[in-house]
């Protein structure tokens, strides 16, 4: 979007509203919520603001809170953010301030129901927010120049922001809000629990939030950070408790503090952690992850499987619960004998056994899982080049259909291939292959996003007695595109409600792709 557009009707409409709340007590929520003057209604009115609400089903005052504080926290920086926090009354960095040594009475003051008090602080303070902050001072301007230059411009830039990610979170647009006095609750027939345990892992996620990666020996500043409980197994217990499944979690956690909270964070979402081993004296395995603005990110992993790991005989432990459920979601973070066991065990119950779907990320650096192995998958999820290892012999680059093709002839009953927010079907049930679109969104599809389509497939399948169609594939790549869409908030898995929510506006269809040859009988 060229830098005009920034000044368009809707952004001089923003900055004009921002400038008035800025006023008396500033940016609060119950000025947000009157609704007598009117005043509030094109930040109530955002795309962005309605997105949060639904997601996080809050009423739209809280929401434009919150979609504001992100905009300050996560997507200015420097000077714009000291003053924006300030002369909105946010207190964003109440707590940054404080840890840093500012009096109490400074940290009360930026606050303060008075614009004028809030003014005086944000001057007289100005060398020790920045420090506290990380960023260079400078020289503070005159009171004149703040208030006829530095706020407006402070202002413009938030807007800007907003505007953003307005235009740029096309998964926003397709929000339905209930419309007032609707009863949400009764709005969805209640469809009955499915039972999911997921095998997998649990780790605690380091994130750091860049605009760009530092050159080799040097560092550079990063935007924002977060600490959080993390891994594809406990991502894939969360994606399907809100999406209303009786969800057990398998997976190995330590007992320190860092796995006593994602004990509590899986307790608070609804996961069942009964069948959850805790290793004492162990330290939590972690990742680092630097991830840029749009989603995009690298990540290094310390799985520390020495002291924190899942053995065959855990698996054999919980057997019973295991061969006694709906389905069974599994992903590579475990050791490769215990994901075959988890396979060899389950696959050997009767026809009711429960379905098995497999995520093969990361894969096993030396060789993949036996071939017998791929016979008892019915639903193996993976991006191209996960599968690399099982291209033909010979082939000089790498073609990801016949590395598909391979994977039916080696066993697989169901191949879901995904690509840049979309995927390919691959299935030895079906005659044709068939590929599912994408929903757009300037964001690129995040780990968690895979996560979402497991519980997603597992979910509609479960709805359908088993039976795997292109619908619900549809739904699936639904789940993983809300989860793309939804990635600047804390809390991306959707929910159906939002699922459905996405499809109500979808222009697309799912069309068959043309036959795909049969195997080549050397392979």
């Amino acid at each position: 979007m060229a830098d005009r557009d920034w000044d368009s009707p809707d952004a001089l409409v923003l900055i004009n509203v921002l400038e008035k709340m800025r006023a008396r007590d500033g940016l609060t929520l119950a000025r947000l919520q009157d609704g007598r003057n009117g005043v509030s209604a094109p930040l109530l009115g955002l795309a962005a603001t309605r997105r949060y609400a639904t997601v996080h089903n809050v009423e739209l005052g809280p929401a434009a809170l919150e979609v504001v504080g992100q905009c300050v926290r996560f997507t200015m920086s420097g000077t714009d953010q000291i003053v924006a926090d300030a002369i909105l009354a946010l207190g964003l960095f109440a707590d940054v301030y404080s840890q840093h040594g500012l009096d109490s009475r400074v940290v009360q003051a930026l606050s303060a129901d008075s614009l004028g008090r809030r003014r005086n602080a944000l001057l007289v303070h100005w060398r020790r927010l920045h420090e506290s902050m990380g960023h260079s001072p400078g020289e503070p301007p005159s009171d004149r120049a703040l208030r006829g230059t530095t706020e407006r411009e402070v202002l413009r830039e938030l807007a800007r922001q907003l505007i953003r990610r307005e235009v740029y979170s096309v998964g926003s647009k397709s929000v339905v809000m209930p419309t007032p006095g609707e009863n949400t609750a009764n709005s969805t027939p209640a469809l009955p629990k499915g039972k999911v345990i997921v095998v997998g892992g649990a780790v605690m996620d380091a994130t750091f939030r860049t605009k760009n990666l530092p050159a080799r020996e040097t560092s550079s500043e990063a935007y924002g950070f977060d600490l959080s409980p993390g891994g594809k197994g406990l991502t894939q217990a969360v994606a399907a408790a809100r999406l209303g499944l009786d969800v057990s979690l398998i997976a190995a956690v330590a007992d320190d503090r860092f796995g006593q909270e994602i004990i509590h964070y899986l307790r608070d979402e609804g996961v069942d952690t009964s069948l959850i081993k805790i290793v004492h004296e162990a330290r939590t395995p972690f990742t680092g992850v630097i991830e840029m603005e749009l989603g995009d990110s690298i990540a290094v992993n310390w799985r520390n499987q020495m002291e924190v790991r899942l053995d065959v005989r855990d698996v054999d432990q919980r057997s019973h619960e295991l061969t006694n459920c709906d389905a069974v979601l599994v992903t590579f973070e475990i050791p490769r004998e215990t994901v075959q066991h988890t396979l060899a065990l389950v696959h050997g119950e009767d026809d009711n056994r429960p379905l098995m779907i497999v995520t093969p990320g990361q894969p096993y650096p030396d060789e993949g899982i036996s071939r017998h192995s791929l016979t008892q998958i019915d639903y193996l999820v993976a991006h191209a080049w996960e599968l690399g290892r099982y291209a033909p012999a010979g082939q000089e680059r790498f073609d990801p259909d016949p590395v598909a093709r391979n994977m039916l002839a080696y066993g697989v009953e169901t191949l879901c291939m995904l690509v840049n927010g979309g995927c390919t079907i691959y299935s030895e049930s079906a005659h044709e292959a068939f590929s599912v679109p994408t929903f757009p969104s300037i964001y690129k599809e995040s780990s968690a996003a895979r996560d979402a389509f497991c519980a997603a497939l597992a979910a509609k399948l479960i709805d359908n007695d088993r039976v795997f169609s292109e619908q619900a594939a549809f739904w699936a790549a639904a789940a993983m595109s809300c989860a793309t869409a939804d990635f600047p908030l804390s809390n991306s898995m959707p929910d159906r409600k939002r699922i459905e929510a996405l499809l109500s506006r979808s222009r697309f269809t799912v069309k068959a792709a043309p036959v795909v040859p049969e195997p080549d009988p050397q392979y």
